[in-house]
Parts: C-alpha cells; structure tokens; sequence
C-alpha cells in the first residue's frame, strides 16, 4: 500500500504539471474558439445578405424579361388600332392598351425597387467584410501563437502522459477510480499531506490518532471535510509545491 500511495502522490505531481502546461496556453484555446464562432456569425450574415442578393437579381432579370415581351405586345395592340372596324374592337383594344402599360409601368417600378435593394444589401456586404477580414487574421495570429507555444510544451506534455499512463497501470481501478472522482470534483487536487495535523488543502484538524495512521501509509484515508486522499511527506508541505513547468511560454500579444 505504501508503493500504491507513493504512486498517488507521483499521479498528482504529474497532474499538477499538466495542469500548468495547459494553463500557460493563457486564453489563446477560448480566444480562438471565440473568433471561430465570431466568424462564423459573419459568414452566415454575409451568405444570408448574398441569397437576398442573388434573389433579388433573379427577380429583377425575370421582370426585365417580362417588360420586353410586354413592349412587344403593347406594339401588337397599338397597330392592331389602325384595324379596327368598329367602336366595339377599338375600346377592347384600348383596354389592352392600358393593362399592359400598366404591366409595364409596375414591373419599371419593381425594378427600381429591386435595384435599390441591391444597393443595400451589397453595401451591408461590403460593411461586413472589414470585420471578418480582421476576425481571420486575429484568428491567423491567435493560431500561431498557440501553435509556437504548443510546440515548446508538446513533448514534455507527451512525456508526461504516457508517464502517468504508467503509473495508472499499477493501481487497483477502485483506488484510481476514487483518485479521478475527487481530482475531477476538487479542481484537479485529488490528494492532500498531513501538515502540522491539518489537512493541507482544507485546513481540517486531523485527529492525532488518525494522523498518526496516516504517517504509517498503510491504507488509504479521506479528509472528512474535502474528501481528498490524505498522504504523509514529511518533505512535502502543499500539493503542487515547487511542480512549474521547466519551459519559457512565448508571449502573447495584446
């Protein structure tokens, strides 16, 4: 059992470590996911304003289409004027007339409509470029920084994990089991060192008696008020204690 607590307090350094490298990536993983989602809502704005767009010009060289056939008949119907034999055909003749100018006078209408629409919509397209140009180069930016940082810490992490691979290995799955159940619920601290006869983390007085099992590592004991594992060190005085990363992070630009 000494081994397999031992094995706790190796399991947790290397966590703590982990712990360390992921937090001096800073915010470049939020920041990132940030501008990929920034972007995206300008991708789909600027999509959204370019179907309006192309609607709109369909719309348009449909109702240019239906003005030039409309022309054409009003030419049928006023030289069909000068055939008329009777009162009767002029005025049926002349209704024609009238309908189809009126055709054409609110197709003209609607086209200038939609003229002034595009307008718009493409000047709301052009307004919205500027932002997504610089959201992808933020993006760009964000990337290689993270990237650079990632590659100073990319094999000492990998070393890392498969270390603590190895450690896992060696423990019963109950012990791991409650050694991960209280890293997850205790913000990444599963163990805690008797110092001065209080739990490390949590500051819990420890009963002399229990303290004094606890010293001896011969079975595993919960702090009865964080519930972390409670190992003995004498060395040792915090969890995590001297455990930073070896490595200078590149510097992220503000």
């Amino acid at each position: 059992m000494r081994e397999t607590l031992a094995s706790l307090i190796n399991l947790q350094d290397i966590d703590c470590e982990l712990r360390a490298l992921e937090q001096s990536k800073g915010d470049l993983p939020q920041r990132i996911t940030a501008l990929n989602q920034e972007i995206a809502r300008f991708e789909e704005s600027i999509a959204g304003k370019n179907e309006q767009l192309a609607a709109s010009r369909h719309e348009r060289e449909s109702s240019t289409l239906d003005v030039a056939h409309l022309r054409e008949q009003l030419k049928k119907y006023q030289n069909q004027l000068f055939q008329v034999k009777n009162n009767k055909e002029y005025d049926a003749i002349t209704v024609e007339i009238e309908t189809t100018q009126k055709k054409i006078e609110d197709n003209e209408f609607r086209m200038l409509e939609l003229e002034e629409k595009e307008k718009l919509l493409q000047a709301e397209i052009d307004a919205l470029q500027p932002g997504l140009a610089e959201a992808r180069q933020q993006l760009s930016d964000a990337e290689s920084r993270l990237e650079a940082m990632l590659a100073v810490t990319r094999e000492k992490e990998e070393k890392l994990v498969a270390r603590r691979q190895e450690i896992i290995a060696t423990l019963a799955k109950p012990i791991y089991s409650t050694y991960e159940r209280t890293r997850i619920g205790r913000s990444g601290i599963a163990v805690a060192f008797l110092k001065e006869g209080s739990c490390s983390e949590c500051s819990t007085r420890i009963p002399p008696q229990r303290g004094l099992e606890i010293r001896m590592m011969n079975h595993i004991y919960l702090c009865e008020v964080c519930g972390r594992i409670m190992l003995w060190d004498p060395e040792r005085v915090t969890v995590c204690e001297s455990r930073s990363t070896n490595f200078t992070a590149p510097k992220q630009d503000r």
